[in-house]
């Protein structure tokens, strides 16, 4: 991974409207929410190129001493990634906080059934039961596949939910004095990413955290404008999009959408191609080939009638 410098020794200075053409009238973003005071701006950075975006764009809007990043950290993503994130918000004079998932499976003594938990003691929600048998230590999305028996997928998306939804709702609830009363999270979502975040909103209030606004300011970008303000800003992207096959041409200067995929090296959601050219990296290999032990232990395949291990290793 190649040293981050910064070419811009100013103020940053991103717009809302990147591109040379600005979007109708009827489809310009809102203006950004305001800031109540005491309160901080959190932009949640996986390190790809839409967070690290956004959190150029929270330091033009809002300036850096009212922004912090939260990072929710799953050991299948690609490794260095945290010091990739360190390194960035070093260099923007950002605060980095640091969450990763952290369960407890066990069996309920009362009804039986078994469940997870991020309390320190055995407590079932559903039957308010405090006694059960432990079963498992649950702290990565390979934990998780073998808890579920299943690989999540777009009608059941845990890893989701439990790696980093709930990851930081658990973080945000226990450090409501550093946040301030009326805290904004930003996020990187971009409509033209999937059908899914073609229908996100800007602004909304964040599900069961009233307190917290939820602001997309990237969510009209197309992919080259994402790239193209962290070039500007003297930001070399990750390492995994060239290793998994991008060149400088494809991240400036060609207007496409696609591609790969910064998220976690064994994600369901990337397509053959991306999954073998992860696997022909000695980054992903190692991760790729802990998925392909755990989908032989559960008997499910990554996608429907594809595994994981017929992706990626030619047939001979």
């Amino acid at each position: 991974m190649s040293t981050l410098t910064l070419r811009t020794k100013g103020p940053i200075q991103l717009s809302l409207f990147p591109g040379e053409e600005q979007p109708e009238p009827d489809e310009q973003p809102p203006a950004p929410p305001l800031l109540q005071a005491g309160s901080k701006v959190v932009v949640s950075v996986s390190g790809g190129k839409d967070s690290i975006c956004c959190l150029l764009l929270a330091i033009a809007i809002y300036g850096a001493s009212n922004v912090i990043v939260h990072h929710q950290r799953i050991p299948e993503d690609w490794p260095q990634t945290l010091e990739y994130i360190q390194a960035v918000c070093q260099l923007l004079g950002v605060p980095l906080y640091v969450s990763q998932a952290h369960y407890t499976g066990y069996k309920c003594a009362k009804c039986g059934e078994h469940y997870l938990t991020s309390e320190a003691q055995p407590y079932h929600r559903a039957c308010g039961s405090r006694e059960g048998t432990y079963i498992m230590m649950v702290e990565c999305l390979l934990d998780l596949v073998k808890w579920r028996k299943m690989w999540p997928s777009l009608d059941v998306r845990f890893c989701t939910s439990y790696l980093k939804r709930d990851v930081w709702n658990y973080w945000a609830r226990r450090n409501r004095e550093l946040l301030g009363p009326a805290p904004i999270l930003i996020m990187g979502e971009r409509w033209r990413e999937s059908r899914g975040r073609a229908k996100l909103p800007y602004i909304r209030r964040r599900t069961k955290m009233e307190h917290v606004t939820e602001y997309r300011p990237i969510l009209h970008y197309r992919r080259i404008e994402v790239f193209r303000a962290m070039r500007d800003a003297g930001i070399e992207p990750h390492y995994c999009y060239k290793a998994q096959g991008m060149t400088n041409e494809d991240m400036y200067e060609k207007d496409v959408e696609g591609g790969p995929r910064m998220s976690c090296v064994i994600c369901f959601l990337k397509p053959e191609e991306q999954l073998r050219a992860s696997y022909n990296t000695k980054e992903g290999r190692p991760l790729i080939e802990r998925g392909i032990a755990v989908e032989r232990e559960i008997g499910h395949t990554l996608q429907r009638d594809h595994s994981l291990e017929g992706m990626v290793t030619p047939i001979t």
